[in-house]
């Protein structure tokens, strides 16, 4: 049962909104109607007269609409005829509607009103009144003196007034309101007792005649506007309170001739170079209002600005080493209103490094003198000192002691006139003495020169390659400006000068050939040696290297070494060795080259040849068995043995020493325990009859140094651990050796 409940509950709230719509839905919709009638204004009708009165229909509803539009209330002496009217208009719409209008005869000259109705034929209930103001009046008749429109000749920048007569010639008594319409912008107003400022009020009887006046604020004549016999026109209107019928008269205000000239612009005064020309331009313009020459002149004036007595208006004027004329004058030609000519004033100065001066530009237009326009233009000279300086050959990078060597240099004027250079000495290397061939130069603007400036001699003690610049700088003349640095590179050539002296050549009798020649640097330079060895025959031969020498490691007999940094003045020895052949058939000779090359110029060798001449096996002696007793063999064998002895004996002699040291110490601490003992050892008890005993001599007890006794197998094996072991002997020394040995001593 709940559950229907609650059912029925839910279909009964869905079905609401339902039911409110359909109930809306079903209700009619408003129709908004609204119209109204524009531009009735009042209507003058004369008697047996017939006129339209327009007026504008307009739909302001929101739906269209036909109207239809009657008059109500038409007094007798009017006649209606065009309505009713009946027009359709959609809504926002106008339309513009018009019906006619008469006055009988008899009408009487007042205002009336008329009655317009307007109505729906769409609803019923809805309606619009308007009114329609109409005048019944008489004709009226307002003449103006002059007819047509007149013309007027003023002057710029004057008042001109202006008079017109007006004639009522109506029967009846008419105010008048006057009024005035131009399209210019020129001031005006009137000269009238009665008047608001726009308009001006006179009542005039039926054949009165009177006069309007007014006046017209001419404007200046700028920028040649408004041209001659031009000007705007003007309205003078007269409406009758009658009929407010309009009588009109016209007139032209035209313009005077106007002449005149003005100065608009000119570019800056003049900057110029000694001896140098330039044309200031200046813009003058005709600003008359008609066609016109203009008169231009130059006035020379001082530095105050005053003229100068006694020089002529001229357009040439030649003052003070300078000459000022007037280019592009063109005065014969017209120039038409606000038109602008260019003309130019030259200047031509002197050659002074120094200078101003000015002048003054006069222009007027034709017929116009008295309205002179000035301006002053003017020209300086200005000395402007500049150059450059560039080092142009570059000699000085290789030079050896004593030799010399020039630098030149480019020199250009990049100033404005004339002018001197000059030239100093700054700075310069020890190793070389400088002196200036030239002190200044004298050179025409932009002019180029190349000028030989410095002389550098290097020195007698200069080091090679010794390097330094020598600074030279440019000034101006008479001054201490500088304006170019020149720094010359100089550098110090080595000179390679090796001297070969003391050359020796021996054979032994073993066939050996032993070449030794002293090198000595007597150049200028740190400088090296490559040393060569060369054979004509195949044979074994070795330099022995000095212990500066690099060469090729591994190397038993070395054909070649190297020595690098060898002093200016040191010496040392060359020594080489090359084995004469012994198993040749024939006799010959061995050449031997031994050359050495500088490692500053490795192009210019120096070559010692030796030569040594050999036997062939047939004409070789036999071998005699040499004696027992050989001096040189015993030495070189004894030198033998002692070098393989030598680390053996140097052990001994510093195991000797250690052991020496260590007994002496032992004894010293043995000494001092002995001593220790016998100050600490108790007295013995003296008795008194042995007093006497004291004075006897006793025998001295003989001590007996303490030796340590140590077996021969540990003195062995403590000289082993402190030596090392025992080196064995060497092998035999070869008879080379034996040889090398006694050449040496």
């Amino acid at each position: 049962m709940r559950w229907h409940l609650i059912l029925v509950m839910l279909l009964l709230h869905s079905a609401t909104p339902l039911a409110s719509t359909i109930g809306e839905a079903a209700q009619p919709s408003s129709r908004s109607t609204d119209a109204t009638l524009v531009g009735l204004e009042e209507t003058v009708v004369h008697r047996n007269e017939l006129v339209e009165v327009q007026f504008t229909l307009h739909n302001r509803g929101s739906q269209e609409q036909t109207f239809t539009i009657n008059a109500t209330n038409v007094p007798s002496d009017l006649l209606i005829s065009g309505l009713p009217l009946t027009h359709t208009l959609e809504a926002g719409f106008l339309k513009n509607l018009k019906f006619n209008l008469s006055a009988t005869s008899t009408a009487a000259y007042s205002t009336l009103t008329i009655g317009l109705e307007i109505t729906s034929v769409d609803d019923d209930e809805w309606s619009q009144q308007a009114n329609a103001s109409i005048l019944i009046a008489p004709y009226s008749r307002l003449d103006f003196g002059n007819l047509g429109i007149s013309s007027f000749i003023s002057d710029a920048g004057t008042r001109t007034s202006v008079a017109v007569n007006i004639t009522n010639n109506a029967s009846f008594d008419d105010d008048v309101t006057f009024n005035l319409y131009t399209t210019s912008g020129w001031n005006w107003g009137w000269t009238m007792n009665n008047s608001d400022g726009v308009n001006a009020y006179e009542t005039l009887a039926p054949g009165q005649l009177a006069y309007v006046y007014l006046w017209v604020d001419v404007p200046e004549i700028i920028d040649g506007s408004p041209l001659a016999n031009t000007g705007p026109r003007f309205q003078l209107k007269a409406v009758s309170s009658l009929d407010r019928a309009v009588s009109q008269w016209s007139f032209d205000l035209l313009l005077d001739a106007y002449r005149n000239a003005s100065i608009d612009s000119k570019d800056d005064d003049l900057i110029l170079d000694p001896g140098a020309n330039g044309r200031i331009s200046v813009d003058v313009r005709n600003v008359g209002n008609t066609d016109n020459k203009l008169s231009i002149t130059l006035q020379a004036i001082d530095e105050q600005g005053q003229p100068i007595s006694g020089v002529t208006l001229d357009d040439r004027i030649a003052r003070n080493g300078w000459t000022m004329a007037l280019f592009g004058g063109l005065e014969e030609v017209e120039l038409g209103p606000n038109e602008t000519r260019t003309i130019e004033i030259g200047f031509q100065a002197p050659g002074d490094y120094t200078g101003t001066i000015d002048v003054r530009v006069r222009v007027f237009a034709a017929g116009a003198q008295e309205r002179v326009r000035t301006i002053d233009v003017g020209a300086s000279i200005e000395w402007k000192r500049n150059g450059t300086v560039a080092l142009q050959t570059d000699e000085c990078r290789s030079l050896l002691p004593n030799a010399t060597c020039s630098a030149s240099l480019f020199i250009e004027n990049t100033g404005n006139a004339r002018d001197t250079f000059s030239f100093h000495l700054i700075d310069a290397p020890s190793s070389v003495e400088a002196t200036l061939s030239e002190t200044s130069v004298t050179l025409n603007p932009f002019e180029t020169i190349l000028v030989e400036v410095v002389q550098i001699q290097a020195k007698s003690e200069a080091l090679a390659f010794q390097i330094g610049d020598v600074d030279v700088e440019m000034h101006l003349g008479g001054t201490d400006t500088i304006i170019g640095a020149i720094a010359v590179p100089t550098k110090i050539a080595p000179v390679i000068r090796w001297v070969f002296e003391d050359i020796e050549e021996t054979i032994d009798k073993n066939g050996r050939l032993s070449i030794t020649m002293t090198a000595r640097n007597e150049g200028n330079a740190v400088d090296g040696l490559l040393v060569q060895l060369q054979s004509s025959h195949s044979t074994p031969m070795s330099f022995i290297p000095p212990f500066i020498a690099v060469y090729e490691e591994n190397i038993e007999y070395p054909r070649s070494y190297e020595i690098t940094n060898i002093p200016i003045g040191f010496n040392f020895t060359i020594e080489a060795w090359v084995d004469l052949p012994q198993d040749q058939l024939s006799n010959g000779t061995v050449y031997v080259n031994t050359t050495v090359r500088s490692q500053l110029a490795p192009d210019e060798p120096f070559i010692q040849m030796s030569t040594g001449s050999y036997l062939g096996t047939p004409w070789q002696a036999t071998e005699e068995t040499a004696g027992w007793f050989d001096p040189a063999n015993i030495i070189a064998t004894i030198v033998e043995i002692f070098t393989a002895w030598l680390w053996v004996i140097i052990s001994i002699v510093i195991s000797v020493a250690i052991i020496q040291r260590a007994y002496s110490a032992r004894k010293e601490r043995t000494a001092e325990r002995h001593l220790f003992e016998q100050m600490h050892a108790p007295q013995p008890k003296e008795a008194p009859q042995d007093w006497m005993q004291k004075f006897q001599e006793k025998p001295k007890p003989v001590q007996h140094e303490a030796v340590m006794a140590v077996s021969a197998e540990h003195f062995q094996q403590a000289f082993t651990n402190r030596a090392g072991a025992p080196t064995p002997a060497p092998a035999p020394v070869q008879a080379e050796v034996h040889g090398a040995a006694a050449q040496a001593l």
